[in-house]
């Protein structure tokens, strides 16, 4: 049978292939221009209220401290960012937990700040500060206690189950 022959007996699905011919281009071309800061909006990041022990989620871009409506937390906005894992693949019921919060080594105030930390452009991470949800002092993640938060978070899961970084979902 010819390609004129089967139009002219199943036009109906002559129709529908033709649509979807068309459709395929237009939606790719359309997901490829649209604009790309609305895609980054809707990735999200986490972050933790030092007052409340409350995690909520916000654009990916936002850089911490940020106010939240606690109130502030010694003399610092309470809102820090959290990195949250689990233990092998995210299903629902998995537990999650707060590996550690972070923030920025400036927006610390001086009496919070790791004894003799500054900042160095040449080593990445230099300009943060980390500590666990539950300790009262931020600290140096390259020194001797900021690597036992990580061995600590990379011991958390059990044999045979990989951590792995678990981030909020999309808006």
């Amino acid at each position: 049978m010819s390609f004129r022959e089967y139009q002219d007996r199943y036009p109906a699905a002559t129709t529908a292939l033709a649509v979807a011919a068309l459709m395929v281009p237009v939606c790719l071309l359309t997901w490829w221009f649209w604009p790309r800061s609305d895609r980054e909006l809707r990735r999200m990041a986490y972050f933790y209220d030092l007052n409340t022990g409350e995690l909520f989620a916000v654009p990916a871009g936002t850089l911490g401290p940020i106010e939240t409506s606690s109130g502030p937390y010694q003399d610092m906005p309470a809102g820090v960012r959290a990195h949250v894992y689990c233990c092998g693949p995210y299903l629902r019921g998995t537990e999650k937990f707060i590996g550690y919060l972070e923030v920025p080594l400036e927006a610390l105030p001086e009496d919070q700040r790791p004894p003799g930390m500054k900042p160095n452009p040449e080593i990445e991470g230099s300009e943060l500060a980390i500590r666990r949800p539950d300790d009262d002092r931020w600290v140096d993640p390259a020194g001797p206690e900021g690597q036992r938060i990580m061995e600590e978070l990379r011991a958390r899961c059990p044999e045979g189950k990989q951590l792995n970084y678990l981030p909020p979902p999309p808006r």
